[in-house]
């Protein structure tokens, strides 16, 4: 049977290029993205690029509210007037100082609750329809200390899940890119054609500008995830045409 595709999608490199992946390689009959509010901070970029995304795809969108999630998360990322501190690039795969920076990132449940979401849609579109799709989410490792919902036992435990949560069973959740290192991941992206303009990494959060009149989001480049953004492109050799507030290396 043909299936088709719903990707949890959100404006991040890996996502973005996951979506692209689906869909320029994988070629599902249907593909669906979907992006969840849980109350980043960020929204508003990542929002503005996952529309961009969506239209350059061809691809329909939903928002699914999930701001309830923002309200109980102890992140930094849902706390619009936190502090986000700035990480040296020397810093970023120190075993040590990555253990001390995880809490400050992690939102309770949150990728076992967007695969959920995921499952939701492709079992009442099974119901409704009669037709099967699978789930994709863009989650990989980021740090030399690997976060527990982005390792591929992670998802092994969600599928066996998704079997006894699900009325038919037979779906399946897909994390492509999970083994890859992110340098991998933009050199999958440029083959790809992703436009790495309308992807978003930063944590702070920069606004939109008008860059030689087109309107691209701004990061702050100094989080740690901006710092591992630009590190990526270089290591990939792929020009990153992000708009940074500072340099990032």
């Amino acid at each position: 049977m043909e299936r088709g595709a719903i990707n949890l999608i959100s404006g991040g490199v890996d996502s973005v290029t996951t979506a692209y992946y689906v869909a320029r390689i994988l070629k599902p009959k249907r593909q669906l993205l979907i992006f969840c509010n849980y109350g980043q901070r960020t929204y508003a970029e990542e929002e503005f690029c996952i529309r961009k995304v969506a239209e350059l795809l061809g691809t329909p969108l939903k928002i699914i509210d999930l701001r309830w999630l923002g309200e109980i998360s102890t992140s930094l990322l849902t706390k619009p007037d936190a502090l986000i501190p700035e990480t040296r690039p020397e810093d970023l795969w120190d075993p040590e100082k990555a253990k001390q920076r995880i809490l400050r990132w992690w939102d309770p449940c949150r990728n076992a609750i967007l695969l959920l979401v995921g499952l939701a849609h492709a079992e009442s579109l099974y119901i409704s329809t009669g037709e099967r799709y699978d789930v994709y989410i863009g989650i990989r490792r980021e740090t030399p200390v690997r976060m527990k919902d982005n390792t591929p036992e992670f998802m092994e435990e969600m599928n066996r899940v998704a079997e006894h949560a699900t009325h038919h069973g037979g779906y399946r959740l897909l994390a492509p890119l999970i083994e890859h290192d992110k340098d991998m991941v933009v050199k999958l992206g440029e083959s790809l054609g992703v436009p790495w303009e309308y992807t978003y990494s930063c944590y702070r959060g920069g606004g939109l500008r008008e860059v030689n009149g087109r309107t691209l989001p701004v990061h702050c480049g100094v989080c740690s995830n901006c710092r591992r953004r630009a590190i990526a492109f270089r290591d990939a050799g792929v020009r990153d045409p992000s708009v940074y507030e500072r340099p990032p290396l």
